[in-house]
């Protein structure tokens, strides 16, 4: 196997692991832990291989060579557009690259993959600084050495202070990690500008055999043209002046929280954004995907395995996650056979990551007490990311209570490539 291929084992080992805790939160049946135990001792032998053929590459890597014309062989660089400071990709990067009209090379992130590892891994005084002595140092102004430097090289002005990149890459990692429509698949494309154009199918388009010299039929194969466009999300907060002076982990407290509000937010807009109020048109609500309605109670996996169905119907291709409502989450694991016992995930669901979050509503439909499960091939799904965060110090507002408020701009868009590739099953009441 090559190291890519052991790459994809891994994570087909690490997805099946996690189906089987999730289905099982107590304790594993006999035949669930004989699965676990196999699958790791096949995981360790995996990253045993890898380790040694990673060390193995890197020597080759690292091995002199001639270079026609003389002189010490130059490695190539890529340099890469979305971000706003000059980024370049790391020898590890093994996701996708976009081509604007302009030329530019745009990577496509997954979820393993970090926005901070594009920055030149270089000695940054604003990470030595974090989040947190940057916002002191924007309340109270420069005190130290350290300050002055990182607020000297800051772009201030009358709107707010954008965060220095290294540190804001670092704070939206920390987003994206806490989103759980990245964790189900959905990729992240950095924008250093305020949009980006690309191309959509549509409808597959249907090929024909035929005679020599015969004509060729015609098909409804359909593209279109689409935009992300970054939508504005801001959240404001306050924090005490002591703690803000004071506090030895307001670096981490500030970051976490930022990162749990802005995963929320984003969740609910990649999912359920209607694209109103200059918000993102999200997955349920975009045209052509599709739908299949319960309306009444989950009580078995069979409205579950008619969703993976349609899905196969249209060759969707794999189902990378189901997300849903905590509260749907429990009727799953409550599933009962006719004699009151644990219902099991047939085969092809017990694999599918079941994800949860309240950003999945649980008041939709007539009597507002429904709610959905969205699954589907979530890797067709992508969310435009601004790499710049914004915040503005609100030092009078709050003054009064002995408090300083502050105000952090997001700046984000989501676009479904492929809709037919995803499904929302409705109507799922409690």
């Amino acid at each position: 196997m090559t190291l890519r291929e052991m790459q994809a084992r891994k994570a087909e080992i690490a997805t099946e692991l996690r189906a089987l805790n999730t289905a099982h939160p107590d304790a594993l049946p006999t035949e669930a832990q004989t699965r676990w135990t196999e699958l790791s001792t096949e995981l360790a032998g995996l990253e045993s291989r890898m380790a040694r053929q990673a060390q193995i590459d890197e020597l080759d890597r690292t091995a002199p060579a001639d270079r026609i014309g003389g002189g010490a062989p130059v490695q190539p660089e890529i340099r890469v557009a979305g971000f706003d400071e000059p980024a370049r990709t790391p020898e590890n990067f093994d996701g996708l690259f976009l081509r604007t009209q302009e030329g530019q090379t745009v990577p496509v992130l997954e979820a393993r993959h970090s926005l901070a590892s594009f920055l030149p891994a270089t000695e940054n005084r604003a990470q030595e600084l974090g989040l947190g002595g940057f916002l002191r140092a924007l309340y109270r102004g420069p005190q130290t050495e350290l300050e002055r430097r990182v607020m000297s090289e800051s772009s201030i002005g009358s709107g707010g202070a954008l965060v220095p990149v290294p540190v804001a890459a670092g704070i939206l990692d920390e987003l994206r990690a806490a989103t759980v429509s990245f964790r189900a698949g959905c990729k992240t494309v950095p924008m250093s500008s305020q949009s980006l154009t690309f191309g959509r199918l549509t409808k597959t388009p249907v090929g024909a055999w035929g005679a020599e010299n015969s004509a060729i039929p015609e098909d409804q194969g359909a593209f279109d043209q689409v935009r992300l466009t970054a939508k504005r999300w801001a959240t404001r907060c306050t924090i005490s002046r002591e703690l803000l002076e004071d506090g030895e982990n307001v670096d981490s407290i500030i970051r976490s929280a930022f990162a749990a509000s802005g995963a929320l937010a984003l969740d609910q807009a990649i999912l359920f954004g209607d694209g109103t109020a200059n918000s993102p048109l999200g997955i349920v609500n975009t045209p052509s995907i599709q739908t299949s309605a319960l309306n009444g109670k989950l009580t078995n996996w069979d409205p579950v395995l008619d969703a993976v169905l349609d899905l196969e119907n249209v060759n969707a291709g794999k189902v990378s996650a189901m997300i849903m409502a905590p509260r749907t989450n429990r009727a799953i694991r409550g599933f009962k056979d006719a004699n009151g016992n644990p219902l099991s995930a047939p085969a092809d669901v017990s694999t599918i990551p079941r994800l949860t979050t309240t950003s999945v509503p649980v008041d939709q439909g007539t009597d507002k007490n429904a709610s959905s499960i969205v699954m589907g091939d979530f890797s067709q799904v992508y969310v435009g990311m601004r790499t710049s965060l914004q915040i503005s110090v609100l030092n009078e507002l709050y003054a009064e209570n002995g408090q300083i408020g502050f105000v952090a701009w997001m700046r984000a868009d989501v676009l479904v490539v492929r809709p037919q590739t995803l499904l929302t099953l409705t109507g799922i009441t409690q």
